[in-house]
Formats: structure tokens, sequence, C-alpha cells
């Protein structure tokens, strides 16, 4: 039995997490399988840092893949439609920002000293559950203001005749991606299937609005392209619906509160004090 099938094991046996991240649990699990200290700190090198190192690399180069992609021809094709400006454009600058800052954290927790940091903070995080939930609406509702501020007409209109603003517009929407990220890692996973749903609504409130109003949002593009874009606002708002609840539905109603596993970064802080 591998030291990550035994923990998982026990973690199952034990899903309560102690005050500190089950630290004194880990230790408890490591101890009578046998293994020598070198051996326990091969299997981490080898099951969790090199992967998660490969993963945040991925993750930093795939970022400027698509930030390149949309800065290049492919993204200025993009823009001369509203439904895809909207839809696609737009949508790769948040998922570069997201990409960016989950290989920049993983990064960090990679890191020894500032690992060790984070990981304190997230202890002092998930003894307050208020502060939890408090900061995913900060960072959810900041990433909200940024892209409703900058999908206001008279903003989205002037990025069109001002490379300067523009530029403002991708700074702020990389930066809204980053806030959806940190946002959505203090959730559990229900709470990040509600999210999409609420997302999916928003999406298809504005593309109603869209469809019904009267007059042209963003005279930059014809009229009828505005209502393509409600159109398809409302279709991906039902393609959610139907994705995602099905899966919210039997998360909750389907399953058991399921198992907790050993945190990995409590097992690197004892077996890497340094």
């Amino acid at each position: 039995m591998t030291l990550k099938r035994a923990i998982e094991h026990q973690s199952e046996r034990h899903p309560t997490p102690t005050k500190h991240g089950s630290a004194s649990d880990v230790v408890h699990r490591i101890i009578p399988l046998g293994l020598t200290l070198g051996e326990a700190r091969a299997w981490y090198v080898n099951r969790v840092l090199i992967p998660r190192l490969r993963w945040a690399t991925a993750s930093i180069v795939a970022g400027f893949v698509t930030l390149l992609l949309v800065l290049t021809e492919p993204g200025r094709l993009l823009e001369q439609s509203l439904t895809t400006r909207m839809v696609a454009h737009d949508s790769l600058v948040l998922v570069a920002g997201f990409l960016f800052a989950y290989g920049a954290t993983s990064l960090v927790e990679l890191m020894p000293r500032l690992s060790d940091w984070v990981w304190e903070a997230r202890n002092a995080l998930n003894r307050s559950r208020f502060d939890v939930r408090a900061l995913s609406i900060l960072t959810f509702g900041s990433a909200a203001i940024t892209i409703g501020y900058w999908y206001l007409p008279a903003q989205f209109n002037a990025t069109a005749g001002s490379a300067s603003l523009e530029t403002e517009m991708y700074l702020a929407l990389l930066f809204a991606g980053s806030l959806i990220l940190v946002g959505a890692s203090f959730l559990t996973r229900r709470l990040k299937l509600i999210g999409l749903v609420i997302v999916g609504k928003a999406l298809g409130l504005y593309g109603m609005f869209l469809l019904l109003t009267p007059w042209t949002v963003y005279p930059i593009y014809p009229g009828y392209d505005q209502v393509y874009a409600g159109a398809t606002l409302l279709f991906f708002m039902l393609i959610l619906d139907f994705t995602i609840m099905p899966a919210w539905l039997y998360n909750y109603f389907g399953k058991g509160s399921g198992s907790h596993t050993a945190n990995v970064n409590t097992v690197r802080r004892l077996l890497d004090p340094g």
C-alpha cells in the first residue's frame, strides 16, 4: 500500500479534520507505515510536487497563448461582431486571467516559506466560515463590478476608438478572471455549481435585455448584431441550466457528504519542514 493510498484510506475512516488542518492525523497515518523519511519525501516529490509544478507551468503557458490569441489577428476577427466579442473574445481574456492566477498561486504554494504563510492563512480562514464567505462575496462582487463597468455603453463603445482604453479593459478583465479563481477556491463543489447557475441566469437576463430593449445599446455594432448577441446569451443560459442543474441535484441528493482527503500542504510541511 502506497503512502498516498494509506492516507486516503485513513481519511475515509477519520473524516473530521483537527483544528490545525488534520496535521496530527497525518502524523499518525504515516508513522505506522514503516516508511523512512526519505521514502516519504520521495513520494511527495514524485506524486505531488512535480505534477503540481507541471500544471502550474502549463497553466501560465496556456494563459500567454490565450492572451496572444486575443491580441493578434484571430482576436481582431472576433471583435468584428458583438456576439463573438461578448461570447468568445472577452471571455478568452477572463480565461487568461484565470489561468495566470492559477499558475501563480500554484507556484507560490510550492515555495516553502510562502507556502507556509499561505497554509496558515487558509487555516485562519477555515476556522472562520464567515470570513471565507465574506471573502468569496468580495472577490466575486469585485469581478462582477469590474466586468459590468467595462460593459456600460459609454465605456464599451469608447474602447473601439482608443487603444489605451482597450488595453485598460483587457487588464481589468484579466484582473476579474483572477478574482473569480480566488473566490472559487473558497467554495465547495456544490456552491461552485450554484455559482455557475447564477452566472447563467445573469447572462440570460442580459441577453433578454439586449433582445427587448428598443434602442441600440452599443452603436459601434449594427442593431441586428445586438439581437444575435442577446439570443446567444439566452442559449448559453439554457445550456448551463440543462447541464449544471442535474449535476447539482445529483451531487446534493445522490451522494453523501463524501470523504475528506488529507491536505497535501500539511504532508509537505511534515515531511519537508525546511
